[in-house]
């Protein structure tokens, strides 16, 4: 089926021609290096000018502390680098859905009408000025309280702010709160819209090879999250070490895997409201092969084995073995299909973001590097 030309702008990042028409200005239209660097330079650099503009006890608690510097030059690049990379496979699964006639021709008009919705939540301006509100709020309301704050946002504990501290609190913290409550929004609306799909009468596929009725793409779709999930987990992780600093790292796994159990729920959450078409899909699938499978084994053997064959009959090369494997494979591939449309590699994608900030501190671990060597020499 050919895709509509309305779902080949989907977008809940990018500009749309649509946007266009309506001339919005965005800061998406910015290339994504440039916003990378602009965002770096107006969050990060000030607060290394103007800690060491203030020198002595404040520029040597800054640029000691890790956890801002992750927190910068880290995970905010993470969090705009994601547009693009997110929203290319999350366009990609909405045609998908067209394209692979999971939504048949009857439904494609409320299909679409699901997916403009979506993208009119997107462009919402309200939305979007009650988020930086949000990202501002927390920096001037509550200011005294704000827990595990740095040492070098004062000059000394309970004193004044530093130049430094204000630029921290006003800018560049309410940046990075604004990227993640945006992509919070996205991903709400990214919900919204698949459960919207899952009310639609899906046709799915038992016997589609990827043992998820034909929706598989779905799970790498959502599995493209794990960008976030790095970000954030880059993030807890410096935080963590630079409050609780130890040397036992199997503190920090244990954390991180707990974290990417976390993540793994709310990752791929939306995939339940799949849940219940799966099922009667995969019920109807071992119904109907089952009883293909009776009939046709039924006769198979009937032939081969309970009457005396023709003379010149060889089993070799005769359709009907051909035709009882072919069976014998959908039958199973029918019985194996997934009511949870996601695999094994989506799940470890994004456990393996969650778990990424382990390697830089078993690379600074000097035991981890020795133990490292030792199986290097045994293998040579």
């Amino acid at each position: 089926m050919d895709v509509p030309a309305s779902l080949l702008d989907f977008s809940l990042v990018q500009e749309t021609s649509l946007d266009r028409r309506h001339r919005f200005a965005r800061l998406d239209r910015v290339s994504l290096p440039v916003r990378i660097v602009v965002l770096m330079l107006v969050s990060w650099l000030p607060l290394l000018a103007l800690s060491l503009l203030e020198g002595g006890p404040v520029a040597h608690a800054f640029l000691r502390n890790v956890a801002t510097h992750v927190e910068f030059l880290v995970s905010l690049p993470l969090l705009v680098a994601a547009d693009g990379y997110i929203d290319m496979r999350l366009a990609a699964a909405v045609r998908h859905f067209v394209i692979s006639e999971l939504v048949d021709a009857q439904h494609l008009p409320r299909y679409e009408a699901i997916a403009r919705d979506a993208m009119r939540g997107r462009r919402s301006g309200v939305i979007e000025a009650g988020l930086l509100v949000i990202s501002f709020a927390p920096s001037f309301v509550h200011l005294p309280y704000l827990p595990n704050r740095p040492s070098w946002l004062h000059v000394e504990p309970g004193g004044p702010l530093t130049l430094a501290g204000w630029w921290y609190l006003a800018v560049s913290m309410p940046i990075i709160r604004f990227l993640l409550l945006r992509w919070l929004w996205r991903s709400i609306l990214w919900a919204t819209f698949l459960f919207k799909v899952s009310r639609l009468p899906l046709s799915f596929v038992p016997t589609h090879p990827d043992s998820a009725g034909g929706l598989g793409f779905l799970g790498t779709s959502q599995a493209s999250f794990s960008v976030i999930v790095l970000a954030l987990s880059s993030t807890l992780t410096a935080q963590r070490l630079a409050h609780a600093s130890s040397a036992d790292f199997t503190s920090y796994a244990l954390h991180l895997f707990a974290f990417a159990l976390v993540c793994l729920v709310v990752v791929f959450s939306p995939m339940m409201f799949f849940f219940h078409q799966l099922l009667m899909a995969k019920r109807r699938g071992d119904h109907s092969y089952s009883g293909v499978a009776s009939w046709h084994s039924r006769r198979f053997e009937q032939r081969w084995f309970h009457h005396e064959l023709p003379k010149g009959l060889e089993p070799l090369g005769a359709p009907e073995f051909s035709s009882q494997t072919d069976l014998n494979t959908s039958f199973n591939v029918a019985r194996g299909m997934r009511w949870f449309p996601v695999d094994l590699r989506a799940a470890l994608a994004v456990v393996a973001a969650a778990m990424a900030p382990m390697v830089p501190l078993l690379l600074a671990d000097r035991r981890f590097i020795e133990v490292m060597l030792e199986l290097g020499k045994s293998v040579l």
